[in-house]
């Protein structure tokens, strides 16, 4: 195992390196990250009080966020690219029926504007080609997580979207490389799901090391 200009010699490995949030990849996104567009409500909703917002996604937990919002913004436009929303159905009925949300379905954000701040995005339906511009002054960006997993290489099989593939004692397909935490392939990622993997791989690679079980 080669880390930065050292290598280091071991038995077994766990690999929890976690996941990043999923980028827009439109202008404005990075120059205004920390200054109106941000990836968590919990930390920087309080900023937003009596404003008006956007949030984008469509899954669980755009939607979730979106309603925690509320608490603070004055507006939320809930922006997804598709027709519907992804989300379990509680969360799709609390939204659709919350005063201050406003769904945009079938939109994507083409830019974020501004000069020293966020001041407005612009949206486009890609049903109808229909474009505007929505006064908001901050954007949250809900659209999926990415794992940390591109410096593997391929060494070990992971899911199509990059999520390590293990068994149930975190263990790979190969012998003493084990997973834990969210860059694994599982349903719930939380910091109980992850404690619960790491005890878990830290348990199963002790057994590897002591025993050389498998």
């Amino acid at each position: 195992m080669s880390a930065g200009s050292e290598t280091f010699e071991s038995r077994s490995v766990i690999v929890a390196t976690g996941t990043a949030y999923k980028k827009l990849g439109v202008p404005g996104e990075e120059e205004f990250l920390g200054r109106g567009v941000s990836y968590c409500a919990t930390c920087d909703g309080p900023f937003y009080k009596g404003l008006e917002i956007a949030v984008v996604g469509g899954g669980d937990s755009a939607l979730q966020e979106a309603l925690y919002l509320t608490t603070f913004a004055a507006k939320i436009y809930l922006i997804h690219r598709r027709d519907g929303f992804r989300a379990v159905p509680i969360l799709r009925e609390r939204v659709q029926k919350h005063e201050k949300i406003e769904c945009f379905c079938s939109c994507v954000v083409e830019r974020i504007n501004g000069a020293g701040g966020v001041e407005s995005i612009d949206l486009k339906n890609v049903k109808t080609g229909e474009r505007m511009t929505h006064p908001v002054a901050g954007v949250f960006l809900f659209v999926g997580l990415e794992p940390k997993t591109e410096f593997l290489g391929g060494i070990i099989d992971t899911a199509p979207d990059g999520f390590i593939l293990t068994d149930n004692d975190m263990k790979t397909n190969v012998r003493g490389i084990l997973a834990a935490g969210d860059c694994r392939s599982k349903l719930l990622r939380q910091i109980s799901t992850a404690v619960g993997d790491g005890a878990t791989a830290a348990f199963a690679a002790q057994c590897l090391v002591e025993d050389d079980q498998w």
